[in-house]
């Protein structure tokens, strides 16, 4: 399987965003017959085209996103991302309000909670919770990008959602617990 992507830049963002291309590996599976299960997604390299090529084949080091998807039957894919070599478009840009998504979130000691979340694309405001918490907690001066979500598919319906960093390497790498309406779904990686 073989198939070309087209993404919008999220916001003033010169590369497609971690979020669009979970959502697209989500809708890989979906399309494979998988409508939930484990996803393992690594982000290595950022893509600055908007034109993507999603195989489904075994990942090499030089791929830019990597993914294992395992359905509840034990059926299990790899796929990867990478920009298209051939063709290169101009792209499009799609508004992006990371603050809006954490209105009423409530930042503590390495955590963030937020009730009755607002913003719809789930995993858009896992990204933008987990980014604003590293800002605040962390380190305001770096920029703190998605590398990892290792956890369930599709993300639960959410009355709170609430992320805690449990572990750390300084300010190059953390792993946050995702924890949806009480119940730890996924590690999300920060680096």
């Amino acid at each position: 399987m073989s198939e070309v992507l087209k993404f919008a830049f999220k916001g003033n963002r010169n590369y497609v965003h971690g979020t669009s291309l979970f959502n697209a590996l989500i809708d890989a599976a979906g399309q494979k017959g998988l409508a939930e299960g484990k996803i393992n997604v690594s982000f290595k390299h950022m893509t600055h085209n908007p034109v993507c090529i999603l195989d489904e084949r075994a990942p090499t080091a030089a791929d830019a996103v990597v993914a294992k998807i395992a359905g509840p039957d034990g059926e299990s894919y790899s796929m990867c991302i990478n920009a298209a070599a051939e063709i290169e478009e101009e792209a499009v840009r799609q508004d992006f309000d990371e603050p809006e998504a954490c209105r009423g979130s409530i930042v503590g000691d390495k955590a963030i909670v937020q009730n009755h979340p607002h913003h719809v694309d789930r995993i858009e405001l896992l990204v933008s919770l987990c980014k604003k918490m590293h800002l605040e907690c962390l380190d305001s001066s770096k920029k703190w990008v998605f590398s990892r979500y290792d956890g369930r598919f599709p993300i639960p319906a959410m009355e709170k959602v609430e992320l805690r960093i449990t572990k750390q390497v300084g300010t190059r790498l953390t792993c946050s617990d995702v924890l949806v309406n009480g119940e730890k779904i996924a590690d999300m990686y920060f680096s």
